[in-house]
């Protein structure tokens, strides 16, 4: 994967967290689906800024206090939804574009949350599948094996 292709997946990737607040019934300290406007700007001015520019964007996060932003996160147990999640995760497509101390940074920041992070991950999965297999079934076909699943 090309470095364009890589901060493209990454992109992508930080859209979808955003996108998941409102579904995920995040709120502001007034009780309305909470909106991350600073966060968005800045992205969007890096996204503007192109080549890296996301990349030192999300970098920052990682070395700063926790934001308003993460601690509502944290509040509704959606850690998943904050750019360390990403970063932390080598298999992500654009691991090859932060350190071993940002995946280490990100990490350590989410350290006390991380099983949680992990059984939510593991939940989606088994609805999708769930999904999938339902949708099969319909079809007249067999449930995904192990081996479609990569599992």
């Amino acid at each position: 994967m090309s470095e364009q292709e890589a901060i493209a997946q990454l992109i992508s990737d930080l859209h979808w967290q955003i996108d998941q607040l409102k579904p995920r019934g995040i709120k502001d300290a007034a009780g309305n689906p909470y909106t991350p406007s600073y966060y968005k700007r800045g992205l969007d001015n890096a996204i503007d800024r192109g080549g890296l520019g996301v990349v030192e964007y999300v970098r920052r996060y990682l070395y700063k206090p926790p934001s308003d932003g993460y601690k509502k996160l944290e509040d509704a147990d959606s850690l998943d939804l904050a750019c360390e999640s990403l970063v932390m995760d080598p298999e992500k497509p654009y691991a090859s574009l932060f350190t071993d101390a940002d995946r280490t940074a990100a990490r350590e920041r989410l350290a006390p949350h991380i099983e949680a992070i992990e059984a939510r991950e593991t939940k989606r999965r088994e609805r999708v599948i769930a999904v999938r297999n339902e949708l099969r079934a319909k079809r007249g076909l067999p449930p995904l094996t192990d081996e479609q699943l990569g599992t």
